[in-house]
């Protein structure tokens, strides 16, 4: 017996198909087919959760570039207002402020990475849920309901090829 197919809750085999503690044999099912079906509440919150994220980072983006602007700027001003009053021109606020937003810059590309990881894992995922099918001697049935892209094409074709496909 050769295992196409195994996770917690789904094993394709070459005689059998578990899913979810329900097991059919190879042999009874006469046709299997997958339908892709509008998404839900679940699949619509990541699908809004992948935009926030998008969102938050190209404002990230932008509000880095002020910073980057503003420090130039108060750097500058600073060291006019220095010149005029006659002393060394060494703008110590803005290298103070500087300091700081370098010990903020090493946090974001840790914060960065996990946003990108949280967007590409949303597109993997899919947007919307996918079923397979089974026709037997007697009825239809849903075999499995999954919001998961990837692991439905996992499956789908482990199941194509236990059939022989």
């Amino acid at each position: 017996m050769l295992t196409y197919y195994r996770d917690e809750t789904v094993a394709v085999t070459s005689t059998y198909v578990q899913i979810e503690g329900r097991r059919f044999r190879l042999a009874e099912l006469r046709y299997v087919w997958h339908r892709q079906e509008r998404p839900d509440w679940r699949v619509r919150r990541r699908t809004a959760g992948r935009g926030v994220l998008n969102t938050l980072m190209l404002l990230s983006a932008v509000a880095g570039l002020v910073a980057l602007v503003g420090l130039a700027a108060s750097a500058y001003g600073e060291t006019r207002l220095a010149a005029a009053v006659g002393r060394l021109p060494v703008p110590r606020n803005t290298l103070l402020l500087v300091a700081v937003l370098l010990l903020v810059v090493g946090l974001v590309p840790l914060v960065w990475e996990w946003a990108l990881h949280r967007v590409d894992d949303s597109y993997d995922r899919g947007n919307a849920i996918y079923e397979i099918w089974a026709e037997t001697d007697t009825t239809q049935i849903l075999l499995m309901r999954c919001d998961d892209a990837t692991r439905f094409g996992k499956i789908y074709r482990a199941l194509q090829r236990a059939l022989g496909h």
